[in-house]
């Protein structure tokens, strides 16, 4: 069946779905690029604007218990006043089925707007580092401590395999930047240590803090999305995420942008250098393995490799980058 077809039947399923479980009267839609595998929609309706989507159900078959957990923690972090979408619940559940089996969520639609990649200003920064500081803390506070996090490093041994891998198919690609930065990457895995990544902060993430999943407003952020990921792991990966999606320039990091991140995110906990140059390897040490030539001419994924790229290039010197950087006075305001 043609995707087009797939979706308009799926659509008029779900809208029947929703007038009679929620008395929802649906007057207008736009559908949304397909997210994954999930099918998405903006609904307009007469409870005002309404986020739609259909989990994909090969995607999410072994993941589906936790993004309805994630949903209900964040309809709760909404009442908490951290910026993200309420999710409308029926009979105490956060995701509905239709009749043909279908699993979907409705969230309220974010005012907000996206940005592209490292264009965020000192203002957006700082207002994006003062909500993510707050949903950890929302996190920690009331969400269960794990003993471990639910995911872990890779031995060095796989990860060397990978990398191995990818420089042979890219060097066939004859893709020379992407060749150097393997190359690069197979070097710091030599002299990495993995007990200094695992100091990293563990606890409850969102754990895909992208600029796709940002809504920016004016000078604030609107709202943060997508929380199906949301997982004990390490906080430090918010961390890293949002600074090398929304901050990183071709010119590296912009002092002003850094320091407005740190100044948010530091009324509720204090971010260091050290915590973030540190922060930034583990994303490395989880990521470096997209860097290969077939991703070369994918936008989200060719900006995503630059970032770690950058991250490999000034590996030796992180720590000192944002010492300089994190070093200001007080005088200043966003």
């Amino acid at each position: 069946m043609e995707k087009e077809v797939y979706r308009d039947l799926l659509q008029d399923e779900i809208i029947q779905d929703m007038k009679i479980k929620f008395d929802i009267k649906v007057n207008s839609v736009s559908p949304l690029d397909w997210n994954y595998g999930n099918v998405c929609w903006i609904m307009n309706s007469d409870r005002g604007g309404l986020f739609v989507k259909v989990h994909d159900k090969i995607r999410n078959t072994r993941t589906m218990e936790g993004t309805r957990q994630a949903l209900k923690y964040q309809d709760q972090m909404h009442f908490a006043d951290i910026p993200c979408q309420p999710v409308l619940s029926y009979k105490g559940e956060y995701t509905y089925v239709t009749l043909t089996g279908e699993e979907y969520t409705i969230t309220g639609a974010s005012e907000g707007k996206h940005i592209d990649a490292g264009q965020a200003n000192p203002s957006q920064l700082f207002s994006l580092g003062k909500a993510t500081g707050r949903m950890h803390n929302w996190l920690k506070k009331n969400l269960p401590h794990n003993e471990l996090p639910n995911w872990e490093l890779k031995s060095k041994e796989i990860m060397n395999t990978r990398l191995e891998k990818n420089l042979q198919e890219t060097m066939f690609a004859e893709h020379d930047r992407y060749v150097d930065a393997i190359i690069r990457q197979m070097d710091i895995l030599q002299h990495i240590d993995l007990g200094e990544l695992r100091t990293c902060s563990r606890g409850w993430a969102h754990w895909d803090m992208h600029i796709d999943n940002l809504m920016f407003r004016d000078d604030q952020i609107a709202d943060i999305i997508d929380f199906d990921r949301i997982s004990y792991v390490y906080t430090d990966f918010d961390i890293s995420r949002s600074l090398l999606s929304c901050a990183l320039t071709s010119n590296g990091f912009p002092l002003e942008n850094v320091r407005a991140y740190v100044d948010g995110y530091s009324e509720s906990t204090i971010l260091t250098a050290d915590r973030i140059a540190r922060s930034l390897k583990l994303t490395w040490y989880k990521e470096c393995k997209w860097v290969h030539a077939k991703y070369s001419k994918n936008r989200p994924m060719s900006r995503f490799i630059e970032e770690l790229i950058w991250i490999g290039e000034n590996w030796d010197c992180l720590e000192e980058v944002f010492k300089e950087i994190i070093k200001y006075p007080d005088n200043i305001s966003y």
